[in-house]
């Protein structure tokens, strides 16, 4: 069956006869010089680089191309590198020509930069004139990148913390931590992050008390409740500072598509043949909180989850400490009798066909925190795929955003849940020169996959199911 003759392609032609969306705009740049107040406006920006990373760190890595005057770089922003803020401007347009789109808002965010450039032109002085400003100026523009940082994570991040929470559960405990420091911050005399998103935790149950030593970094604090106070998610720890918000999230839970509450958005993409619409412009619709998406671009695949099972393991055992105090033992008869099966927390991730199950003692043979060791699985218990989504707009990807993938295999429409443990998108010219003033998005979305072939993975509400051996 043709691509074009399988219902996917119903949807395909509604989102490209849904009319415009907002992914056409320009960028402009801003550098001051915060010690000697000196402004420098860039020639042009000329690419932006915004990864984001759901599953292994908990902000946005953000870096622009600019190019600058030699003389002004040189001599206005390099001596002062480490004092530097830049303003993005980011000005919609309409679908067609460069004509600014009076209905949208223009996007306007201050950060702390760092130079990425290392060298130092006035001491290397490769030119055969005096590096002055105006003859280094005459020598025309350099490429110079700079990373910048949210100003509210700035502060955030800088952070130490120390509480000790008691009779409440771990998810009054992160709300509460981060949502707090959140309300210390300021950029410009106003607060930027709003609050916390939190997807409900495994772990509901009040504890008696959860403790977070002093000195323990603002940014660690829910991965040190993770695996230090009985924890959070079943399916790995993740957090991430986006917009004006803290996301909250089981990284690697692959079932929630299905389950997601009324008003959590979803991500549905169409994977569509590459040769199919090359440089469409629409290319995603919105229809309440699920965001349809056509994957037009590549499309990279990978399952290691075989083998990590093998190596690694798809089961874990481990001693309950909880019990150890309490119910190690059954008196009976002036005997006491230990029983494996109430005693050890025994979970298999996936089975193998085989009946083969590649199980060991975990590396903290004695403790009391099943989510994480049920987490320390997840990895191992999926596969990823990475799809190339253009024109595409990077405010509607969220972190730990639950996906499904659907595609046509033997003339059958397929489809793989999973969920978003990362983005990155590429902002670039559209045209040649630096007359070019549009610019587009190519966003790389990495899905993490539930296999076809893979059964789901048991719900943990806390210490999974123990198994008894003989």
């Amino acid at each position: 069956m043709e691509f074009e003759q399988s219902a996917l392609m119903v949807d395909v032609e509604q989102i490209i006869n849904g009319g415009s969306n907002p992914v056409h705009f320009t960028v402009g740049a801003t550098i001051l010089v915060t010690t000697t107040n000196t402004i420098v406006n860039p020639i042009k920006v000329t690419g932006i680089d915004l990864r984001r990373d759901y599953l292994n760190r908990y902000s946005d890595e953000l870096i622009i191309t600019t190019e600058i005057l030699a003389g002004q770089y040189s001599n206005l922003v390099y001596p002062y590198k480490n004092a530097v803020d830049i303003t993005l401007t980011r000005t919609p347009l309409m679908e067609v020509g460069d004509t600014p789109d009076a209905g949208s808002t223009v996007q306007s965010e201050r950060f702390t930069a760092t130079l990425l450039d290392e060298g130092s032109p006035l001491l290397e002085q490769n030119t055969p004139f005096a590096p002055t400003q105006p003859n280094l100026d005459l020598t025309g523009p350099v490429t110079v990148q700079f990373q910048l940082v949210n100003k509210a994570l700035e502060q955030m991040r800088m952070m130490d913390v120390g509480q000790v929470f008691r009779g409440c559960s771990v998810d009054d405990a992160i709300r509460t931590v981060l949502t707090n420091a959140s309300q210390t911050t300021t950029v410009d005399g106003q607060r930027t992050v709003q609050g916390v998103t939190m997807i409900p935790s495994a772990n509901p149950t009040p504890r008696e008390h959860i403790v977070i030593p002093h000195g323990v970094r603002l940014v660690d604090v829910p991965q040190h409740i993770q695996k230090h106070c009985g924890g959070v998610y079943n399916a790995g720890m993740g957090y991430f500072l986006q917009g004006n918000q803290w996301y909250v999230y089981p990284a690697l839970d692959t079932t929630r598509f299905n389950s997601a509450a009324a008003n959590s958005p979803t991500l549905t993409v169409l994977n569509v043949p590459s040769n199919k619409f090359p440089q469409v412009e629409r290319t995603y619709r919105q229809s309440g909180t699920n965001l349809m998406v056509m994957a037009t671009g590549s499309v990279k695949f990978r399952d290691p989850s075989n083998h990590a099972q093998l190596n690694l393991g798809n089961g874990v055992r481990f001693s309950d400490a909880s019990k150890f105090m309490d119910g190690f033992v059954s008196v009976s008869d002036n005997r006491a009798l230990a029983s494996r099966g109430s005693v050890n927390n025994e979970f298999i991730g996936t089975s193998r066909p085989n009946g083969n199950n590649n199980v060991h003692v975990s590396g903290n043979p004695v403790n009391a925190n099943s989510l994480e060791e049920y987490s320390n699985l997840a990895r191992a218990m999926g596969a990823s795929i990475t799809m190339e989504w253009e024109n595409s707009n990077p405010d509607l990807i969220v972190p730990g955003m639950p996906a499904q993938v659907l595609f046509l295999q033997n003339e059958q429409i397929q489809t793989l849940t999973g969920v978003v443990i990362g983005a990155q998108h590429y902002t670039q010219m559209r045209g040649q020169g630096f007359s070019a003033s549009r610019y587009v998005t190519t966003t790389h979305l990495n899905i993490f996959l539930q296999p076809q072939d893979q059964t789901s993975p048991a719900s943990a509400t806390g210490a999974g199911t123990p198994q008894d051996a003989s």
